[in-house]
C-alpha cells in the first residue's frame, strides 16, 4: 500500500504497524478515571431525580454531556479498533510516512531533514510487549512499534545522510574524507 504513495526513486527502508492490543487499549489510566466519573454522575443523577420528582428533565441531558470522559473511554477503543487496519508507518530514504483513517485513507509525511527532537519512550505496558514509541516534534509519533531503538537509529542515520548529502553533494566530495561516513546514494 505504501509503495504506491512513494516517489519512483524512493526506497522503503522500514515499514511497521502499532501493536494491535496496545493501540486499541490506548492510555489505560482513562478507564479507572472514567469509571469513577461515571459512578459519580450515576449517583448524582439518581439522587437528583429522586429528590426533584422528575421536575428537571433537562438535568438528565446535562449529565449526558457531563459524562464526556465516560463516552470517550467507551468509544475511543472502538474507533481505534477499526482505525488500526489502516495504521501504517514507513521510513524511506527521504521521509517518514503515516497512514490512518476510519472512512478514508489519511496520509501524512515528514521530510527527514526536518525531523527534530527525536526521542524514544518505552512505558510500562510497552515494556511488557517489547514495544516502544518514537516521538518527534510536538505531535508526531510512531506508536507501539517493534524494535524502537533500531528504528530510532535508522531514522537518525538516514536523516544525517540526507543532510550531509545536501550540504556536500556526492559530486563535490573528495575521494578521501575523514568526516562523516554516509551511505546515502540519491
Amino acid at each position: 500500500m505504501l509503495k504506491n504513495l512513494t516517489d519512483p526513486n524512493e526506497n522503503i527502508l522500514w515499514q511497521g504497524k502499532p501493536h494491535r492490543f496496545l493501540y486499541i487499549l490506548g492510555n489505560p489510566l482513562i478507564y479507572p478515571f472514567a469509571l469513577c466519573w461515571g459512578l459519580f454522575d450515576f449517583f448524582f443523577i439518581t439522587k437528583f431525580n429522586a429528590a426533584s420528582f422528575g421536575l428537571f428533565p433537562f438535568a438528565n441531558f446535562f449529565i449526558l454531556l457531563h459524562m464526556a470522559p465516560v463516552w470517550y473511554a467507551l468509544f475511543s477503543p472502538i474507533y481505534r479498533f477499526f482505525n488500526w487496519y489502516r495504521m501504517n508507518y514507513a521510513l524511506t530514504d527521504k521521509r517518514l510516512y503515516f497512514t490512518s483513517g476510519l472512512i478514508g485513507l489519511d496520509i501524512a509525511s515528514a521530510e527527514l531533514p526536518e525531523v527534530q527532537d527525536l526521542r524514544v519512550n518505552v512505558g510500562f505496558m510497552e515494556t511488557l510487549f517489547k514495544r516502544g514509541t518514537i516521538r518527534f516534534g510536538n505531535r508526531n509519533f510512531l506508536r507501539f512499534i517493534e524494535n524502537p531503538y533500531e528504528v530510532y537509529k535508522l531514522i537518525q542515520q538516514t536523516a544525517m545522510d540526507i543532510t550531509t548529502d545536501r550540504q556536500f553533494p556526492n559530486q563535490l566530495r573528495p575521494e578521501e574524507n575523514p568526516g562523516y561516513r554516509t551511505k546515502y546514494k540519491p
